[in-house]
């Protein structure tokens, strides 16, 4: 498929995208992840309803060229771990211990990523929303693919 170099394709849609400068900023209207951890158990992760992010970014590698990039997904975060901490939502510490959350894929090759792995920039530290301060648990590695083929 042709795609003009301000825009980028996939095969049933196009995104308008200023790809003249080396950077596009994104934002994120919804998260949603499902896991499970073989000790933890399942895992709910969910865009936090109250707290905006910085913008999320697609970076070209090469200024001028959409593809390859590098693109990170930023957002702040709402987990539930039943089976460890029943009753009880998590958060992500806000700045300036660590920030926002980061999934980062340094090698995007088009947009909206097809089977493209992610992976943490940094561990997630998480308090409780309710009782915010202490870290209850920190996810160290979180590596997500995104748009799996079916």
């Amino acid at each position: 498929m042709l795609c003009p170099s301000s825009r980028t394709c996939d095969r049933a849609n196009t995104y308008d995208a200023d790809f003249h400068g080396s950077l596009v900023p994104l934002l994120i209207q919804e998260n949603v992840f499902d896991g499970a951890g073989n000790i933890i158990g399942p895992i709910t992760c969910r865009k936090d309803p109250d707290r905006d992010p910085p913008q999320s970014t697609i970076t070209a590698i090469v200024p001028g060229q959409p593809f390859p990039a590098i693109h990170e997904h930023v957002f702040n975060l709402q987990v539930t771990i039943p089976n460890l901490l029943t009753g009880i939502t998590l958060s992500n510490k806000i700045p300036p211990n660590p920030g926002p959350t980061i999934l980062r894929n340094s090698n995007v090759a088009g947009f909206p990523p097809q089977n493209d792995v992610y992976n943490l920039a940094e561990p997630i530290e998480l308090e409780d929303v309710n009782n915010p301060g202490p870290v209850l648990a920190t996810i160290r590695s979180f590596p997500l693919t995104v748009n799996p083929a079916t």
